[in-house]
């Protein structure tokens, strides 16, 4: 837990840190903050679509919030929270589920159309609530809590501009989590993840800004 709160803490420092470099003293810029809501589908991928071997992941969804601060017009850095949900195969009734929070830093490739493209990373603390064979038998499920992992990802999309500060916008991106062997205890037996976490993200939301004035 120390390791990963250090972790934490040290993509924080770097991502703010690059700012410093990033200041360039745009007397132009007319965006200070943005707010973003966002949803979509999240596709498992690798070993997620096939956990433990008859309880893959299917197609799920995610929403999340997001807020950041601009230090030149078009380089932001923020951070952010989401919540993805997977269905499983099988009658069991029951989800995967992840808790992800972190920072970003974007890069927006503004210009005099409607159109504004967009690069962007993250990284974080992801909790995972997975269901759990408990029985030696494994014959029955449990949605547990795990201790978290570090969460990492890359986005490309596009902003449609259908207001003066704000507008809709599209992305894409791959995510993984590096949540192998991270542990959940359930009645004094340990049980630990089989593997990392990859998966496809497909977004759309609003975005709004906030000018300097």
């Amino acid at each position: 837990m120390k390791s990963l709160r250090l972790l934490f803490t040290l993509i924080a420092l770097a991502t703010f840190s690059i700012t410093a470099y990033a200041q360039d003293e745009d007397e132009e810029k007319w965006r200070n903050f943005e707010v973003g809501i966002h949803t979509g589908l999240n596709i498992p991928s690798g070993d997620f679509a096939d956990w433990n071997d008859s309880l893959g992941a299917k197609t799920g969804f995610n929403v999340s919030l997001s807020g950041g601060y601009y230090f030149t017009t078009d380089f932001c850095t923020g951070v952010y929270f989401s919540y993805t949900q997977n269905g499983m195969e099988g009658d069991w009734g029951q989800r995967y589920r992840l808790y992800d929070m972190g920072v970003y830093a974007k890069y927006a490739f503004s210009n005099e159309s409607n159109f504004e493209p967009y690069v962007k990373v993250t990284g974080g603390i992801v909790y995972p609530k997975f269901p759990t064979w408990v029985t030696p038998e494994r014959n029955k499920l449990r949605e547990q809590s795990y201790d978290p992992g570090i969460s990492l990802g890359g986005y490309l999309g596009i902003l449609w501009y259908t207001a003066e500060f704000g507008g809709l916008f599209l992305e894409a991106g791959y995510h993984n989590d590096l949540v192998k062997d991270v542990e959940a205890n359930y009645q004094g037996e340990v049980h630990k993840m089989p593997g990392d976490l990859n998966y496809i993200e497909i977004r759309t939301g609003i975005t709004a800004y906030f000018g300097s004035e």
